[in-house]
């Protein structure tokens, strides 16, 4: 019998631990979070955005971004909404060598960098000499802890 109950508790400390770790998740996908100032400019990152809030906070913003991404991230939301090119100074895609768009939204931007790698793509954002504005980093998918644990060292080294 004491070995049924041991079970059933390891059982419910797990289904508590995976509630747990499926909360944390969830509120993660809607929560863009405010670093305060990192090299000058204000800067946010975003795990797992909802494209149209993600335009929505892009369009809403009062200066230029700074804005680095993967590439899916940034291709659809400037393709759905192309009015955005015009706010961003600079998009920087982490995780391909080429920005796959369509040619109107590639001509409204002014600065495109491809560099496969956060790390390196945080490591070019040092070299930058941004306007006053903003600093966005958007992650998704498997790799988005790992990618989102390397934007927080960044901001600790640089804010």
């Amino acid at each position: 019998m004491i070995s049924k109950k041991t079970t059933v508790v390891s059982s419910e400390e797990q289904l508590l631990d995976a509630r747990k770790k499926g909360l944390d998740e969830a509120q993660q996908v809607n929560a863009m979070q405010v670093h305060g100032k990192v090299l000058g400019m204000d800067s946010f990152s975003w795990v797992n955005p909802q494209i149209d809030m993600l335009a929505t906070f892009l369009s809403s913003f009062p200066f230029s971004m700074v804005w680095a991404g993967s590439h899916d991230q940034i291709k659809w939301c400037l393709e759905q909404f192309p009015a955005l090119a015009t706010k961003m100074e600079a998009v920087i895609v982490c995780d391909r060598p080429l920005l796959e768009c369509d040619r109107s939204v590639l001509v409204n931007l002014s600065n495109v960098i491809c560099i496969e790698g956060t790390d390196h793509a945080l490591e070019f954002i040092k070299t930058m000499k941004p306007s006053k504005g903003g600093f966005l980093f958007t992650t998704s998918g498997g790799s988005a802890h790992d990618e989102i644990e390397l934007f927080n060292q960044f901001i600790r080294l640089y804010k």
